[in-house]
């Protein structure tokens, strides 16, 4: 039970935290379509360049579905954490 993606990439978010657990967004993008190659190269090469990786986390723009409740199974855009290996593999080709 909760909130699914259905893997379609429509954006990118980078991001981190500072001293005070604000969030710092480094690097966003967000589309009405899904990402080209273009795009997603632009957000690895971004990541690439960093020149501190420590606690860097990742959000795909994506559709989502929730099955909390039983009657509420329409889908919806939202921001989806990915993990490191997901953005590598996803973004890294």
């Amino acid at each position: 039970m909760g909130i699914y993606s259905n893997g379609r990439i429509l954006g990118i978010r980078i991001y981190n935290f500072d001293l005070s657990d604000n969030i710092n967004i480094l690097f966003e993008e967000k589309y009405d379509e899904l990402l080209s190659y273009q795009q997603m190269r632009e957000a690895y090469l971004f990541y690439t360049n960093l020149s501190d990786k420590n606690n860097v986390f990742f959000k795909i723009y994506t559709e989502c579905f929730s099955t909390l409740e039983s009657h509420n199974k329409d889908k919806f855009m939202d921001w989806y954490p990915i993990s490191l290996i997901i953005f590598l593999e996803k973004f890294g080709h």
